[in-house]
């Protein structure tokens, strides 16, 4: 009897010690005095090597009727709930005090509480935008491979000993069987934390290869690369990081760190000088928890606040790549806690935590040295805008143009009714022409489908992407009245309406598409309400894929087709005034390539077509020519008068580049006739169509002016992080930022 009062003494003294943790971590939750359906469990959480599968087995080997688990990350207790409070009261009589956890050598303590936490994961588990994952990137023999490639016994001399000491001596890394002589600047960590971050990073070795990656300041030399370059047994690695999309050319720099458990490394951004976008990441031998930190500030639309920002966690398995571009490498802090377990999400789990224990970890960081200066303009982060706003501040002095305000959204609406929607209904016909030929990926995506699926084309077009796959069921829409005339004359499914108000419910369609759609709207809000609305008509688990303009229209030394198509060798296009008939024209804007048109309440300058971007909003020519450049099907399609002009009408049949059997070239020496008009007549006589044919005599090269926003690397991932869908793929496609989303709630 005495033994039973004293550990019933020392079981309230230490449920009341848990209770006082549990009052300072979450006041909102009480203890009850009467038996409730939840239960607290002290000395049993996250941080005491407890995990679902101990806690399960620990409740049903004393009781039954057990709902659900909730464990908190970084704490040392969890809650039970159960089906009825009398459940929950037998299982603590029996194990209130008694009982330990599997793995523990302590009891649990329990106690009846009132709710349990809503929220029980404060761990975001999410990407930030700009981030991507390539899982089993490597084989297991390929991983074998690289983990044995470095001799981590045989450590490279420190750069203290000097340059002298270093020009004159030669190290060795040994690479398996391959021995790599190169001067080198290598060092561990160990000589690394006496200059660098003292115990910060104790005990991590690193090696480095091409240049000297500096941790005191996350830089490199440029002015000193290591007379090595990459090793040559990963070369086959390097082309496939290409091949795969991860880098448009080879990276040439390297770091490989070995983490054993309980290492990390600080939060940093590495240097926007030192690196173009993209930072790769390869994990071999063990998993981690990568977490990422918005330091960005200013205009990114992230969660979070200035006191708390966003902290997004990621876990890298074994044999995957992580791709960080645009925000997640620039505007996003990553690091890695040292610790011995990450807590990851679990799919196979009712909490949707699992506790893994680390293990040796070895990661090739891959990176392509930048060539000049970051075009970013983010003074928190970026160390190139001190030398950008030097250069920004003279070519203001000299009278260059300042970039236009964003427009409201009244004048917004206004800007994509003139230099969209009237501009697109003007040139649709011709606009068809060219449109013919489907993007590979997108078609890729449109053949994948599941037979039966419901897919929607927000902004069809001319229905260059319906018809494809005919085992599944089609629709398109588009603000362009006579684009859908176009589909309708195809036989497609299509209506009339506005992608910021789709007319169709929610949760109807199995995949959606928005190819070359959302950078015609003029303010952000628009934009994310577009991909809002995409989102909102598919079903849980549905897919949407969206193409954008980019403002990065080269990839290293890559041209996209967009400049590639410039033939001249002055990459300049010069577009010429017309007559003062097209001038009087509210919607159409003539002028010299470069200059400002006043539209709205802005003033926004014109394009020069074929060269590359030097502002996000912008106005893009579409030049009409009265002759060479409209589709007609000349022998079906004649002024039904018999009406020639000097010389006749000079027909010939041309087949359109491209293969489209539906579309012929008709080259007209004196007259243009659109080519979905039938009954056509020239300017000379009385049209039964309500458009007036343009004559080619009279007339001059036709201008059209549409508005456009192109999109920097990591805008798009941005924009649809804000709303409930995942991010399956993020990629560049010729000029153009594509993503791939999934619809999770």
């Amino acid at each position: 009897m005495e033994n039973c009062r004293r550990d019933w003494n020392k079981a309230k003294k230490k449920i009341t010690r848990c209770i006082h943790i549990l009052q300072r971590d979450l006041p909102d939750i009480l203890i009850s005095e009467h038996p409730t359906k939840h239960i607290f469990l002290g000395n049993a959480g996250l941080t005491t090597n407890a995990d679902e599968s101990s806690l399960v087995e620990l409740i049903t080997s004393v009781g039954c009727g057990l709902e659900a688990l909730t464990l908190l990350p970084g704490k040392q207790y969890s809650f039970a709930s159960f089906t009825s409070p009398e459940q929950a009261r037998a299982v603590l009589a029996a194990a209130h005090g008694h009982l330990e956890v599997r793995g523990s050598t302590s009891p649990v303590y329990m106690a009846f509480v009132d709710k349990v936490p809503m929220d029980p994961s404060p761990i975001k588990f999410r990407f930030p935008p700009g981030l991507s994952m390539l899982e089993e990137f490597v084989t297991p023999k390929e991983e074998l491979q690289l983990l044995n490639l470095v001799d981590w016994a045989a450590a490279p001399p420190a750069v203290a000993q000097g340059e002298a000491a270093h020009q004159g001596s030669t190290p060795l890394f040994i690479f398996s069987s391959v021995t790599i002589d190169c001067l080198s600047r290598c060092k561990c960590d160990e000589e690394e934390e006496k200059e660098d971050r003292g115990s910060v990073m104790k005990h991590r070795q690193v090696r480095h290869f091409g240049y000297e990656f500096q941790y005191s300041n996350n830089c490199v030399d440029k002015r000193r690369p290591l007379p090595q370059g990459l090793p040559p047994p990963i070369d086959y690695l390097l082309r496939r990081l290409v091949d795969r999309g991860c880098m448009p050319s080879l990276p040439d720099q390297l770091t490989i760190n070995r983490y054993l458990p309980g290492q990390g490394i600080p939060p940093h951004v590495d240097t926007h000088s030192s690196f173009t976008d993209e930072l790769l990441s390869l994990s071999l031998g063990g998993g981690v928890n990568m977490d990422f930190r918005y330091v960005g500030g200013g205009g990114s639309s992230v969660e979070g606040s200035r006191d708390k920002p966003p902290h997004y966690v990621v876990y890298l398995p074994p044999r995957s790549v992580c791709v960080m571009t645009g925000p997640a490498r620039y505007e996003w802090s990553h690091g890695i806690c040292p610790r011995m377990t990450d807590v990851v999400a679990s799919r196979n789990s009712a909490t949707g935590l699992q506790l893994l224990p680390r293990q040796e970890r070895i990661s090739f960081t891959f990176r392509k040295i930048r060539q000049g200066e970051c075009p970013c303009q983010n003074a928190r982060v970026c160390d190139s805008y001190g030398k950008e706003q030097k250069d920004s501040s003279q070519g203001e002095s000299k009278g260059s143009p300042s970039p236009p305000e964003p427009p409201s959204e009244r004048s917004a609406a206004r800007l994509e009714r003139d230099h969209v929607l009237q501009v697109y209904d003007q040139i649709a016909e011709h606009f068809s022409v060219t449109r013919h030929k489907p993007w590979p990926q997108v078609l890729e995506f449109v053949l994948s489908l599941a037979p039966g699926s419901l897919l929607l084309d927000v902004g069809c077009g001319n229905g260059k992407y319906m018809g494809h796959n005919k085992r599944v069921l089609q629709m398109g829409c588009d603000t362009s009245f006579e684009l859908m005339k176009i589909c309708n004359t195809r036989g497609f499914e299509v209506l009339t309406c506005n992608c910021l108000q789709l007319p169709y419910r929610d949760y109807v369609f199995d995949a959606t598409v928005c190819i070359a759609v959302i950078h015609h709207l003029a303010t952000e809000g628009r934009r994310l309400a577009a991909v809002r609305e995409m989102a909102r008509v598919l079903r849980v688990g549905g897919r949407g894929l969206i193409y954008v303009w980019a403002m990065e229209q080269r990839r290293g030394d890559k041209k996209s087709a967009y400049l590639k198509q410039n033939k001249e060798s002055s990459g300049a296009e010069t577009i010429k005034d017309v007559n003062s008939e097209d001038k009087a024209s509210p919607n159409r804007h003539h002028n010299k390539g470069g200059e400002a048109v006043r539209s709205g309440a802005a003033s926004l300058p014109v394009h020069v077509n074929r060269t590359e971007f030097m502002q996000q909003d912008m106005l893009v020519p579409w030049k009409l020519k009265p002759s060479k450049k409209y589709e007609s099907r000349c022998e079906r399609r004649r002024c039904d008068r018999g009406c020639v002009g000097v010389g006749g009408h000079g027909c010939r049949n041309n087949k359109v580049q491209g293969g489209d059997p539906t579309a012929d070239a008709l080259h007209i020496s004196n007259c243009c006739v659109l080519a979905s008009q039938e009954n056509v007549r020239c300017d000379k006589c009385v049209s039964k169509s309500r458009k007036k044919v343009v004559c080619g005599e009279n007339r001059g090269d036709q201008v059209f002016h549409r508005y456009y926003h192109v999109f920097k690397q990591g805008e798009l991932e941005v924009l649809c992080s804000q709303l409930n869908v995942r991010i399956v793929k993020s990629y560049y496609d010729e000029g153009n930022w594509c993503i791939i989303f999934q619809k999770v709630s």
